[in-house]
């Protein structure tokens, strides 16, 4: 990464630990006041809605991320993609899978996170194709 991108690496590390935590008041700062989601079915979720999760049952057994691309700066928003990993449950249904993720951070060194966008890195089989 450019050097004037290299503090997001520690964001990032920030970032995951605070989800595998299950940890929103580690989270809240780390999320820009117009935060949004788009999850990996096209559901949408607020700041709010997101660091509600945890206590609405989301629970991570394992969670990392990593950039599988060098992350990019454009009119002062800086992105990353790269591939979440993850083992948990949602309300008793698990949550197991890897995705791929587009972030959007601003505010450099204090970065903030303004979007995610998840989508599945393999689309699931339909039950007549499984075997």
């Amino acid at each position: 990464m450019s050097s004037d991108l290299s503090t997001t690496d520690s964001f990032l590390d920030a970032w995951a630990s605070a989800e595998l935590a299950g940890d929103a008041a580690a989270l809240e700062p780390l999320l820009h006041e117009r935060f949004r989601a788009v999850g990996p079915f096209g559901f949408l979720l607020d700041r709010e809605q997101w660091l509600k999760r945890f206590a609405d049952g989301l629970a991570y057994s394992a969670f990392s991320f990593s950039a599988d691309e060098e992350a990019r700066e454009v009119g002062g928003v800086t992105f990353v993609i790269g591939t979440q990993q993850q083992q948990g449950t949602y309300q008793g249904h698990r949550t197991d899978g890897a995705f791929r993720v587009s972030l959007a951070l601003t505010g450099g060194p204090q970065w903030r996170l303004v979007g995610i966008h998840l989508s599945l890195r393999t689309p699931p089989t339909s039950p007549e194709r499984q075997p």
